[in-house]
């Protein structure tokens, strides 16, 4: 599985491929797809079907996780967790609030070199300076790692602070040797102030990278 060992071993973290499942979802989630395409109905479907699985290795009965005015999921009193789509694959990761977790973010991105003049609009000045820095071959690819841990990063923060934040406002270190990064706020967004971090993990696999992000109170 893509997340095996990426996260916190009392995370569930459950992954499917993305079928035709839109019955499995409940009344309160169907509310969200009403005239979406099928194939987001499948994701959306596949995604909550990943996260009850994750919830029932929690022992957590199948709760419905509606989809907010923000288009976030509302995850049941107690747990905090996240959902990512790629193409044909899905996976959640679910936390109980008890054991300390206050968000998690998760993303999943096909491993393709991503254009490198999209940079200007990915990268902080710094991430490119470090960019150019690499051997060519590896910048597209490079370029798609940070794209993944900027996705996993704010949809992590989003859940603590509420607010939308563009690529520029985080920049990313790596730690490729060992599979982690370091998320740096280059803006305030409350709680965090610039220089603040969060940890992830990432690792870059032959089909996907998977990146993931955990907040601890």
């Amino acid at each position: 599985m893509l997340f095996d060992g990426l996260l916190d071993a009392r995370i569930a973290v459950a992954e499917s491929s993305i079928g035709s499942a839109i019955s499995v979802l409940m009344p309160e989630e169907m509310v969200a797809m009403r005239g979406a395409v099928p194939s987001r109905q499948n994701e959306f479907a596949a995604g909550r079907h990943c996260a009850r699985v994750a919830m029932a290795e929690l022992g957590r009965h199948a709760l419905a996780i509606p989809m907010g005015s923000d288009r976030a999921p509302i995850w049941p009193d107690g747990l905090v967790g996240s959902i990512s789509h790629c193409g044909s694959w899905c996976a959640a990761a679910v936390g109980r609030v008890a054991e300390g977790f206050a968000a998690i973010g998760i993303d999943i991105e096909a491993a393709r070199p991503l254009d490198i003049e999209l940079a200007e609009e990915i990268c902080t000045d710094g991430e490119r300076e470090w960019l150019t820095k690499m051997p060519e071959a590896d910048r597209g690819a490079l370029l798609a790692a940070i794209f993944s841990a900027k996705e996993a990063t704010y949809k992590c923060q989003y859940a603590l602070t509420g607010k939308l934040v563009d690529f520029q406002a985080i920049s990313i270190e790596f730690d490729l040797a060992h599979g982690r990064f370091q998320a740096r706020f280059e803006t305030d967004v409350l709680p965090y102030r610039v220089r603040d971090t969060l940890p992830g993990t990432i690792r870059l696999g032959a089909e996907h990278i998977t990146t993931a992000v955990v907040v601890q109170r």
